[in-house]
């Protein structure tokens, strides 16, 4: 029997869990706040230039690779994509060009560093053990310490910074970050980097493609003020228009935290979970610099290009100062992001304020963290600063306000190798018929979600996990 299924959100989280249901039968209707769907997978247009949001490449997605099982159920692994070769990582002025694909990665490695050579050997195969591992068998991981680890397993301080220093977005932590997140990001990229020259819209028409085709629907320009509860169960939600959808399962795509938001008048949810989700911590946000260049200025790299300050620490980071950044280029448009990890409490003073009219004060704020940011990027490029025509500059501030970001976060709630059941999230509520997905659940980022995704999916019944995955028993 078909269900009836409000999905809240059509980031990514949302769009594979809604694709998943809607193809085993379910009448799933995507709630949308904005005008557009896709979240931060979304792109933008500035002077005719097109700015990737928050998808700016993925990896582990080649066959074989971690991610490849989940994209290929869902159709994703026919998009077009193009194979990037590797990443640079600049350590002060010491450049490094770090290739893509195992064997490639360890003989870099290794070469490089022939005293850690079996060090190294280790690393890639508890990174790799960690990430082929059954999802049910992963909690050792999830309780190790993963800087204790690395400190462990690697003595070479320039070595781990450069295991390291392709992470720095999902917000290194020496106290908190479990093993298991860590060794995911660093195998899913020594296997394999892709991008899509189109950014994140494939993804979005293909899995909302999917869910139309199987009679599903979506709403733009929908905002959730409230899920609704009828006999002690989540029965639909409310539209800021007063329009009352009645479903039988809702499912929840935002920040948990936001999510409880829409429960204030509910009786039912449990105290305790309750207090559990307000006490989450969130992952930073981003400053991001969207550059238009004169055409021709620059010859830019087609690939990530990390830069970290002279003698900084690459496990703690928080701009301002700016000491470190990722450098994401668009060569065929004369174009380039630059991206800085920024936490909520640089621009909270400014909550609350609206787009375009946040004072001078911000503007300033905004100018001085641009500036840094050009001063660190000469490093890598050099003349960066005088070829720039054009800048457009947003902070967490812009995420709260365009994507309903919880203070403003870029990558969901932070996981806790200490207390790993508290910030791990399951798909079920103690609310019957409030489900959860999205990237702050599991993990982050694109694989992340993805998994998320298809778990929030198997406990809805609708799709056993695919072979070879981190799921797969």
């Amino acid at each position: 029997m078909s269900r009836r299924v409000v999905v809240i959100g059509s980031g990514l989280g949302g769009l594979v869990t809604s694709y998943l249901l809607s193809k085993q039968g379910d009448c799933v209707t995507i709630l949308e706040h904005d005008k557009r769907p896709g979240g931060s997978l979304q792109a933008f247009y500035r002077d005719g230039i097109r700015f990737d949001t928050g998808f700016h490449f993925v990896g582990g997605m080649a066959e074989g690779g971690p991610l490849y099982p989940y994209f290929h159920d869902l159709g994703l692994d026919r998009l077009a994509w193009t194979p990037l070769d590797g990443h640079e990582i600049w350590l002060g002025d010491k450049q490094y060009v770090i290739p893509n694909g195992q064997e490639r990665w360890l003989r870099y490695m290794q070469d490089l560093f022939p005293h850690q050579k079996t060090n190294i050997d280790e690393l890639l195969r508890v990174c790799r053990e960690a990430v082929e591992c059954p999802l049910q068998e992963t909690m050792p991981y999830w309780e190790q310490n993963a800087w204790q680890w690395l400190e462990k397993t690697i003595d070479d301080p320039i070595l781990r910074d450069l295991i390291s220093g392709s992470s720095m977005l999902v917000e290194l932590n020496r106290e908190t970050l479990p093993l298991f997140a860590f060794a995911e990001i660093v195998y899913s990229y020594v296997y394999s980097s892709h991008r899509l020259r189109e950014g994140g819209a494939p993804i979005i028409e293909h899995l909302l493609g999917g869910v139309l085709a199987h009679g599903g629907s979506i709403r733009c320009s929908s905002t959730v003020i409230r899920i609704l509860e009828k006999d002690g169960r989540a029965a639909g939600v409310q539209l800021q228009s007063g329009e009352v959808i009645e479903a039988d399962i809702v499912l929840s795509a935002i920040h948990p935290q936001e999510t409880m938001n829409l429960l204030s008048d509910n009786t039912s949810m449990r105290k305790v979970y309750r207090r559990r989700i307000d006490k989450l911590v969130d992952s930073m946000g981003s400053f991001t610099a969207n550059i238009k260049f004169r055409k021709g200025s620059l010859s830019l790299r087609d690939v990530p290009i990390y830069v970290h300050k002279e003698g900084a620490d690459i496990w703690s980071y928080n701009a301002p100062p700016v000491e470190h950044l990722l450098l994401h280029s668009y060569p065929e448009q004369d174009a380039m992001d630059i991206i800085v990890p920024m936490a909520w409490t640089n621009v909270a003073q400014w909550d609350g304020t609206q787009v375009g009219h946040r004072g001078q004060d911000y503007e300033l704020f905004k100018k001085e963290i641009l500036s840094q940011c050009l001063a660190l990027a000469e490093t890598a490029l050099p003349g960066i600063t005088d070829a720039v025509e054009q800048v457009w500059t947003s902070t967490p501030l812009t995420w709260k306000n365009y994507f309903l970001s919880h203070n403003g976060t870029s990558y969901g709630v932070c996981k806790d190798c200490n207390a790993p059941e508290s910030t791990i999230l399951m798909p079920k509520t103690p609310l019957p018929g409030l489900f959860l997905t999205g990237q702050s659940m599991i993990l982050h980022g694109i694989m992340g979600t993805t998994i998320s995704g298809f778990i929030s999916a198997q406990f809805l019944g609708a799709t056993q996990p695919p072979s070879n995955s981190l799921q797969g028993a």
